[in-house]
């Protein structure tokens, strides 16, 4: 009996560490769930400013920022967002790195697939920023069926060079230089949630792995962009963004064309994009 006692004492201790070291074990090595949040923006201001890059299984450039259709019937678009400085009414979104893809069509975060937050964003942080997304919508509300609180690796060197990687799960690596000295393309107007224009990518890799969200894919080699991001809520409720007269009728309608000659902006030629990409590729 006595050697039984000290036998379960024995394993009992083992349990008792097990537990403990589980309890201490580095967030990181744990498998986050996904949560399910419906949001409804608040009427507070709000300011985002950063850059960010975007890759889609698209042709370059592409037809969705153009107000067309997705060249194959689908666009699983992923951005990747590093907010510089930004607010949503009183919560800081300084620092903030954020990874979404989205499903048959991006543009529209109605139909979000996938929301990513890097650890280092709080849960205050996170609600603020899903309202901020609700925000573009004229009811204020979006629903994100998946978001996950994961380690999100990211490497810019230059701010051309854009290495992003949640382990695992999603890779790119997208080049604005497309391996010369300085960016081949110019800004060019484009329906973006972010910003009125983009300037088209090198897309070296892109790829996903996500089971439990559905997105399972390798796009790399197709179309990518960059974006500087300015935004501020002025700008939706002045209806300035090109993106909230997006209609995919196969190129800027009437009132897009309106913002691109009262902003000043670049409208893309087609014709001259399509041989430059086929000239770097």
């Amino acid at each position: 009996m006595a050697e039984d006692r000290k036998a379960m004492r024995k394993v009992l201790s083992i349990l008792c560490a097990i537990v403990a070291v589980s309890a201490f074990a580095p967030a990181q090595d744990r498998v986050p769930s996904s949560r399910h949040y419906e949001v409804q923006a608040d009427a507070v201001d709000w300011h985002v400013r950063g850059d960010g890059v975007v890759c889609c299984p698209c042709k370059t450039p592409c037809p969705c920022r153009t107000n067309g259709k997705a060249s194959y019937g689908h666009c699983e678009a992923t951005l990747y967002l590093r907010v510089f400085a930004g607010h949503y009414g009183a919560v800081k979104l300084d620092g903030l790195q954020v990874v979404n893809t989205s499903g048959a069509c991006a543009m529209s975060y109605k139909q979000l697939a996938a929301l990513y937050f890097d650890r280092s964003a709080g849960m205050e942080e996170q609600t603020a920023f899903m309202k901020l997304l609700a925000s573009f919508f004229p009811d204020g509300a979006a629903s994100f069926p998946y978001v996950r609180t994961i380690s999100l690796v990211s490497q810019v060197s230059g701010d051309r060079l854009f290495h992003v990687s949640i382990p695992d799960i999603v890779e790119i690596v997208v080049d604005r230089n497309w391996g010369q000295q300085s960016p081949p393309f110019p800004m060019v107007a484009a329906t973006d949630h972010f910003s009125n224009t983009v300037q088209y990518a090198q897309n070296i890799r892109y790829r996903m792995s996500d089971s439990e969200a559905h997105l399972t894919f390798d796009y790399s080699r197709r179309q990518a962009n960059y974006r500087v991001v300015d935004l501020d809520s002025s700008q939706y409720h002045s209806q300035s963004m090109l993106i909230q007269f997006f209609d995919g009728k196969g190129d800027f309608n009437e009132a897009q064309m309106r913002l691109i000659r009262e902003q000043n902006l670049l409208p893309p030629d087609l014709p001259v994009l399509r041989q430059l990409v086929a000239r770097l590729k």
